[in-house]
């Protein structure tokens, strides 16, 4: 019924509208009423006008499709012309071949009117790239003016900034090299090869400063003042180096870090170049190299120096811009060769893991010249200034040689600590060897510095104190590389001797502590300067919390420890390990000192000042008759059986001791 109702009002021709319709009438209630009208009155313009915009409509189209398809043909014909570029380039191999290259490739982006600058750039990044070292003078004059021509024709477009701020750096660098090398000294010293003499100007002798050392390399010449009050041996053993001609020829591209993302590493966070690996040592006969012909006029080739020295620098400098040190050697890093660091922006890791030995002296131009040294050759090397009646020549360790000698021009032949002859030497360090079973230690001790203390020490190997029932029975800390030992933290030690808190007849008696009111230790160590006496390496006196409680007992420090060296509670340093550190840091608790041997000493009697806790009086030790052997094997054997004893036996649960109270504080 309803139905028949809505049919009636219907008209035949008229479309059923929604809003005409009272029972469909939705929109109103939904909203949608707006979009209805828009959509009605699109519908009645697109019927009014709908013959004239769709041709409208359709030329805009083909439009905007004709540009797309031109601006894509154009994008692909750009990529191919940078392609080209591209490949000219790098099919050059030399600078004399990169101009026919190029040149047909910039002629053709000025006729297609664009990528012009990039053509231009690309050819003087080339010519950079292709530039040999060591840097002939036409060469570099023919890069020089590749670079130009780039600045004169682009240099002031603001579009390609970026470009323009590398390739005026490229130039300030090369002009810089082009203006040393065409400076008449500088042409005097070319061409350099294996020929070549050097002139090198003799060193000015002056009474109290500091040695110059100066590398002439192919960018410019850059001098050293080397800290010679700080590290004696180490600067000696450099000057010697400059002197005879070791670095000549070397070059500076050995190595180079710029570690801003490295973590680890004994130069992290540095930038520093290297050189010095291989050189030209002295005592040693070069050899040919294997790929040079019969008869072919070839350097001979350079090999690694013989010898090494103990790891030095100064403990009171920091590393900053122009620092230069030693390398440490890769097996044994409390031991130095040739390895030469030179620091172009310094780190903390620098400071933990090496220690500076010169600084770069000059102004401005001077670090001109330094920051460019990276992929730089040494031409020579030459000592510019030393002191006054100084002998430069350090004290060494030739490969194969357990005992330290003046540096020498032929290397003596090997041989092991037991077949080295007692030496008596009234100018040099007494040496002794402490044996281990793992190996030998050799120990140098300061005798100038700490006489009485030197005597004692002296006195009882003599009396062959230590070849009996003498072990490292304290053991303080892990670790035996540097980095391990640091990170462990607390200290590192090991103390031999007689435990005190056993007797031993005739043994009962203290010395006096010389580190106490000693000018001479003080400045000996650089106390005064912030330096330490305690530094990983060195050997001193354990002692009772009196200050002149030493007696027979030594520790052995494996880590540095400044705060023992103070003037409160200072431990006496009487001398350092030149060799066996490595066998040091292994020593496990209750290790035996098998015998500590003299191997030189001075023409004296080594007879000290004591004091015997039985009669409270300072006097000349009594003499001691040494053990025969007999009663040392003895000895050994019963020791040896109270080891194995012990060690199957469950561990103490605290082990007898000295009052070290002070220790540390």
């Amino acid at each position: 019924m309803a139905w028949t109702k809505i049919k009636k009002q219907i008209k035949p021709d008229q479309p059923l509208a929604a809003s005409q319709d009272a029972h469909r009438d939705v929109l109103p209630r939904t909203g949608l009423s707006a979009g209805a009208q828009v959509i009605d009155g699109l519908s009645k313009f697109l019927a009014a006008y709908g013959k004239v915009l769709v041709p409208v409509v359709l030329v805009v189209i083909a439009g905007l499709t004709t540009w797309w398809i031109v601006h894509s043909m154009r994008a692909t014909d750009e990529l191919e012309l940078r392609n080209r570029i591209d490949k000219a380039a790098l099919a050059a191999n030399s600078v004399g071949d990169l101009p026919g290259r190029m040149e047909p490739a910039i002629a053709e982006a000025e006729e297609a009117g664009k990528l012009q600058a990039y053509a231009q750039y690309r050819y003087a990044i080339r010519a950079f790239d292709l530039v040999k070292r060591p840097y002939k003078v036409d060469e570099l004059k023919k890069v020089v003016g590749i670079l130009d021509e780039y600045i004169g024709k682009f240099g002031g477009v603001e579009a390609h900034a970026a470009w323009n701020t590398r390739i005026k750096a490229l130039r300030d660098r090369l002009g810089a090299d082009l203006a040393f090398l065409e400076d008449p000294k500088s042409l005097a010293r070319l061409p350099w090869d294996h020929k070549t003499k050097f002139d090198r100007p003799k060193a000015v002798e002056v009474e109290s400063g500091n040695p110059i050392v100066v590398f002439v390399t192919s960018v410019g010449e850059i001098a050293f003042e080397l800290f010679e009050d700080d590290a004696t041996n180490a600067v000696k053993h450099l000057v010697s180096l400059c002197e005879e001609g070791f670095y000549d020829r070397a070059d500076l591209s050995a190595q180079s870090y710029s570690n801003y993302f490295v973590a680890s590493g004994p130069y992290r966070s540095a930038t520093v170049v290297t050189t010095g690996k291989e050189g030209r040592p002295v005592g040693v006969e070069l050899k040919r190299p294997t790929s040079a012909k019969e008869g072919e006029d070839v350097d001979l080739a350079t090999t690694k120096n013989p010898y090494t020295i103990e790891y030095q620098g100064s403990s009171v400098a920091r590393f900053e811009v122009g620092s230069i040190a030693l390398g440490r050697e890769e097996t044994d890093p409390s031991r130095a060769r040739t390895d030469l660091i030179f620091v172009l922006e310094p780190s903390f890791a620098l400071d933990i893991n090496f220690r500076p030995l010169g600084r770069l002296v000059g102004g401005e131009a001077e670090h001109a010249v330094f920051q460019r040294i990276g992929g730089a050759d040494i031409y020579y090397t030459y000592v510019k200034q030393k002191r006054k009646g100084v002998t430069y020549l350090p004290m060494v360790n030739y490969d194969g040689w357990p005992v330290p000698t003046l540096k020498r021009d032929k290397k003596p032949e090997p041989v092991r600590f037991g077949k080295v002859p007692l030496e008596v030497n009234n100018t040099a360090n007494p040496l002794v060897v402490i044996e281990l079973e793992q190996g030998d230690v050799l120990v140098e001790l300061f005798e100038d510095v700490v006489p009485n203390t030197v005597k004692n020490f002296l006195n009882l190997v003599q009396e062959r104190f230590y070849d009996i029932d003498c072990e490292f029975y304290r053991v303080e800390g892990t670790g035996s590389d540097i980095a391990e030992i640091y990170r462990s933290g607390g200290l590192r030690i090991i103390q031999g001797g007689n435990d005190q808190s056993k007797s031993r007849d005739k043994y009962d008696y203290n010395i006096r502590n010389e580190a106490v009111d000693n000018s001479k230790y003080d400045a000996f160590f650089g106390l005064d300067r912030g330096g330490v006496a305690n530094v990983r390496g060195t050997i001193a006196m354990a002692r009772t919390s009196d200050l002149d409680g030493a007696g027979q007992e030594f520790f052995i420090n494996l880590k540095d420890m400044p705060e023992w060296d103070r003037k409160s509670s200072p431990y006496c340093v009487f001398g350092r390990v030149l060799e066996g550190l490595d066998l040091c840091a292994k020593v496990t608790k209750d290790d035996p000192i098998l015998s500590i041997k003299v191997i030189r000493r001075r023409d004296t009697q080594y007879v000290p000042e004591v004091k015997y806790k039985t009669e409270g009086v300072w006097k000349e030790k009594n003499a001691v008759t040494p053990p025969s052997e007999d009663d040392i094997k003895k000895a050994r054997e019963e020791a040896k059986k109270k080891r194995e004893s012990a060690s199957a036996a469950p561990a103490p649960s605290s082990m007898p001791n000295l009052d070290f109270s002070s220790f540390g504080r």
